[in-house]
């Protein structure tokens, strides 16, 4: 069966964002019939039947990407990857190449991040950490190629922010953007009392406290600090639920009053039981592209408190899926101390969560994708060069 779509990605699996959109885009074409290939270092999870998994460079797959030293492996893990796949792609001419930054060539990138905006957003809070992650060189010059060198035909944005950011940044052509955001597995992500309950059997938290969950592998850039600030000032039954594999000792070290109340659970691959734990989401971030997270906690019926960045502020409505925070202690404080106060409210903001991600099913947002990549087909069989993207952008799934 001659694959109609080749996917490229490192890691096809659901642990991370890129990982997670690609695997569901796979999943989502199999469902309705379309054929389609997947070159990635490493596969883990089920694969449909009209997917393939082509294996490139499997012996980079044995080195972890995880961890303490994650960034150092991943500066000689991707770039290999990287070149290996773009030879690869040289048996795949007649598919329609959708790339999730892991090649220097194709039809389709989707950006999920622009780390020159990132960066920029670090800079301006004062962080200069990032420079000594020796991954960011090799990203600048990725994304100097890929896009800067317009290697593509269309880039997908997933938020109208990253649609801003690739003009601003790489004067990538208007005409050239599609934005589509990212779905959501409504069939994983939903709301499981039973799940909750044991998860929080497991940290020692009461079953009657009231608790927040924070998700993130980068605690300063997510806002961690602010939240641990906020469980400081409420009261003795709200607890902390920390996921992420970030180093968490300089963040216990922040908490006084609130010790006892802060877990830390580490990374963790079950996170429906972990949002069907909690009672609200928190999240005060300094940059994000669109947040999966957010989108997660929604689809469990978990009401969202996020500061309004990247493609956050597209779908979280104030006193309809949670409240929009400022990255402030007190702010987040009393905004969650108003929500508590009022269950007849949490639980309206509970059902608004899930109502808002179920526009985010994969199934539909599957359907835009391949309605573009039958116009970037249509172009390539006719031989028209790069250009505009479409002729009109798609009705938004909001």
């Amino acid at each position: 069966m001659t694959p109609e779509i080749v996917q490229v990605v490192q890691e096809f699996s659901t642990a991370g964002g890129a990982e997670t959109v690609a695997y569901e885009l796979a999943r989502a074409f199999a469902k309705v019939g379309v054929p389609n290939c997947v070159l990635a270092g490493v596969a883990r999870g089920r694969v449909e039947s009209a997917t393939t998994v082509q294996i490139v460079a499997g012996w980079l797959g044995r080195i972890p990407l995880r961890g303490r030293l994650r960034y150092l492996a991943r500066t000689g893990v991707m770039p290999l990857f990287t070149v290996a796949a773009t030879v690869a792609l040289r048996r795949h001419r007649d598919a329609v190449v959708v790339s999730h930054g892991d090649s220097l060539k194709g039809d389709i990138l989707v950006v999920h991040a622009v780390n020159a905006a990132s960066l920029a957003e670090k800079r301006r809070g004062g962080d200069w950490r990032w420079r000594l992650n020796p991954m960011h060189a090799w990203v600048g010059l990725r994304d100097h190629l890929m896009i800067g060198g317009l290697r593509y035909r269309t880039y997908v944005a997933v938020s109208d922010r990253v649609s801003t950011e690739l003009q601003q940044h790489y004067r990538v052509p208007e005409d050239r953007i599609r934005v589509i955001p990212n779905g959501i597995d409504l069939a994983r992500f939903r709301r499981e009392p039973e799940a909750g309950r044991a998860i929080r059997r497991e940290f020692g938290i009461p079953p009657e406290a009231r608790l927040l969950v924070f998700a993130g592998h980068e605690f300063a850039r997510k806002g961690l600090s602010h939240v641990i600030g906020a469980l400081e000032r409420m009261p003795a039954d709200t607890w902390l639920l920390v996921v992420g594999s970030d180093n968490p000792a300089p963040y216990r070290r922040l908490a006084q009053s609130a010790a006892d109340r802060l877990v830390f659970a580490g990374h963790r691959t079950d996170m429906p039981a972990i949002y069907a734990a909690a009672d609200a989401f928190v999240l005060p971030t300094a940059y994000e592209t669109f947040s999966l997270v957010c989108m997660e906690a929604m689809a469990c019926g978990l009401p969202v408190f996020a500061t309004r960045v990247g493609g956050i502020e597209d779908y979280l409505v104030d006193g309809q899926s949670g409240f929009g925070i400022l990255p402030e202690s007190a702010d987040i404080a009393d905004k969650l101390a108003h929500a508590f106060a009022d269950p007849a409210l949490m639980e309206r903001l509970g059902a608004g969560a899930r109502e808002t991600a179920s526009r985010f099913g994969w199934d539909r947002v599957a359907q835009i994708y391949l309605g573009l990549i039958a116009e970037v087909r249509a172009a390539k069989r006719a031989g028209a060069p790069a250009g505009p993207a479409v002729a009109s952008r798609p009705q938004p799934i909001l």
